[in-house]
């Protein structure tokens, strides 16, 4: 079996990411621009990890930290083209998990936002937001009632306690954390964040 090691991100190797992968894996209306990612590096609460073999990049994932909440967001996941469809998501997310056991005690949990299937367009659309969201249950992930509108995107909200310690889903604490993400102009203006009732939540 393939050993594979995650490492933490500098602002360098984040950069190239972005410009050699991310546009090819995420579409437009999710992919924040560059200097979003580095501000808040630079502020102390964004957070990226690559996945490598040796020293080949295999995936990474951008994450956004808030202490005050105890809590994080996967902000972006992705295994490089080349690599998926053996196995390495669910071996990938399970590493960033046990990253997070070892080195941020202060982080609980981990809230994943994945594009709302009743909002799918079509059917293709509806399929792949099928399979996204089936894919973080099977890590482990619940889906909550939390439903986030950013910026015109229509999200489902899950959540992945973290080892031992893991809390219960709270959508103050993904409130706290999307107030640490944006500012406050637009926060105000296109952050958007409900309880579902039962018969709206969405299982995958």
């Amino acid at each position: 079996m393939t050993a594979y090691t995650v490492k933490k991100l500098d602002k360098e190797e984040i950069g190239q990411i972005y410009r050699t992968y991310m546009g090819k894996d995420f579409p437009p209306d999710e992919l924040k621009p560059l200097s979003h990612i580095t501000r808040s590096m630079d502020a102390g609460y964004g957070f990226s990890l690559g996945i490598y073999e040796e020293e080949s990049l295999a995936g990474y994932a951008v994450f956004i930290l808030c202490g005050e909440a105890r809590c994080a967001l996967l902000d972006y996941f992705a295994i490089l083209e080349g690599k998926r469809g053996g196995g390495l998501g669910h071996q990938a997310f399970s590493l960033f998990v046990s990253y997070f056991e070892e080195n941020l005690p202060e982080v609980d949990g981990l809230y994943i936002e994945s594009e709302r299937i009743s909002a799918a367009e079509n059917e293709k659309q509806r399929l792949t937001r099928q399979r996204r969201i089936a894919f973080y249950q099977s890590c482990g992930c619940g889906m909550t009632a939390f439903r986030s509108v950013l910026f015109g995107v229509d999200y489902s909200v899950l959540y992945k306690p973290i080892g031992e310690r893991g809390q219960k889903a709270s959508m103050t604490a993904l409130d706290t954390l999307y107030k640490t993400m944006f500012k406050r102009e637009h926060y105000a203006r296109f952050v958007s964040l409900a309880m579902m009732p039962e018969s709206e939540q969405e299982c995958g």
